[in-house]
């Protein structure tokens, strides 16, 4: 099997193919014209049978990824804390784009992970409403801070004012067009539903949840934690290093972000979650690491509903 390593950037991408002993490398365009061109590529290489890399930087491997998986090559995306500690591991020294794809090629040689499923089309389009949706109330944010020193100029607080009507009103279609999306998809309404019915998550985090836990790919409870960042990570070594156990971050940030407002809620109106929350705080556990444990408590009970297609049973919980 040949391996193609991937280095991609919003512009552009540069390639390295292993085909046994060759090693070839080349760059295309981050677009559509830029994926059948490394399509033509491989053909044109004698390569059939491709198993292709890339790191899951922000948005912009979705693209390729989509149209190589879709083209029937095998596709792994993988967390880039993970390449760059193996980069580390090989002693490479010099970092450049096209060295980068070359590692990747051998990360993928070495270390063959998993192959990438892409999401169901309505997933997609689920995640396309809540990042724009999430956007529009940064922008929201950013207006308020930036009129916030300005008391005396009247002129200024009346384009303000212009601006945060226009992002409302944006926010207000958006969650417009998302309610009527939901409608379409039977199933994805349903999942949405069953998230929602433990106390404290709200619509737009129990869709939240639905579009980013992957459920089928997820083996048990533990690898929830850790697929969202909430997993603990101590930092302990011998007599000297004895640092404060915190959670690693290492995966979905969009998960940690959505699961943060209905911990809070939950602690207080939650039976169940304030019940834990309390066992934490009796055991002298501060503050914030009650509320994490929370958080990693929900996404496991989300994920066993939707594993279970069943809604929150205060009993079972």
């Amino acid at each position: 099997m040949a391996i193609l390593g991937v280095d991609i950037s919003k512009a552009s991408f540069h390639c390295c193919l292993i085909d046994g002993e060759i090693r070839r490398a080349s760059k295309f365009d981050n677009k559509l014209i830029g994926y059948r061109r490394v399509l033509k590529w491989l053909k044109a290489e004698g390569a059939d049978d491709v198993h292709a890399c890339m790191e899951a930087t922000g948005p912009y491997w979705r693209g390729l990824a989509n149209s190589l998986s879709s083209a029937g090559l095998r596709v792994s995306v993988v967390n880039p804390s993970r390449t760059a500690h193996y980069a580390r591991s090989q002693l490479r020294r010099t970092k450049t784009d096209a060295v980068d794809a070359e590692m990747l090629a051998d990360f993928c040689r070495s270390q063959k992970p998993d192959v990438w499923k892409p999401p169901a089309p309505e997933i997609l389009k689920l995640r396309a409403f809540l990042t724009y949706r999430r956007q529009l109330v940064k922008q929201q944010t950013a207006q308020n801070l930036a009129i916030a020193g300005i008391d005396s100029n009247a002129a200024l607080r009346r384009i303000h004012a212009v601006q945060l009507r226009a992002i409302a009103k944006a926010i207000a279609a958006v969650d417009r067009e998302l309610r009527s999306f939901m409608k379409q998809y039977p199933g994805l309404r349903e999942s949405v539903a069953q998230v929602q019915s433990i106390p404290g998550i709200g619509t737009l985090s129990a869709a939240t949840i639905v579009a980013h836990l992957p459920v089928d790919r997820l083996r048990d409870k533990k690898a929830v934690g850790a697929y969202a960042g909430l997993s603990p990570s101590e930092r302990q070594s011998g007599t000297s290093l004895h640092g404060k156990p915190r959670i690693c971050k290492t995966g979905n940030a969009e998960l940690r972000g959505a699961m943060y407002m209905p911990a809070i809620v939950a602690i207080q109106c939650n039976p169940t979650m304030k019940a834990f929350a309390e066992r934490l705080k009796a055991r002298g556990k501060p503050s914030k690491v009650i509320i994490v444990a929370v958080m990693r408590k929900m996404l496991v009970l989300a994920y066993t509903l939707l594993l279970d297609k069943t809604d929150f049973d205060p009993s079972r919980a």
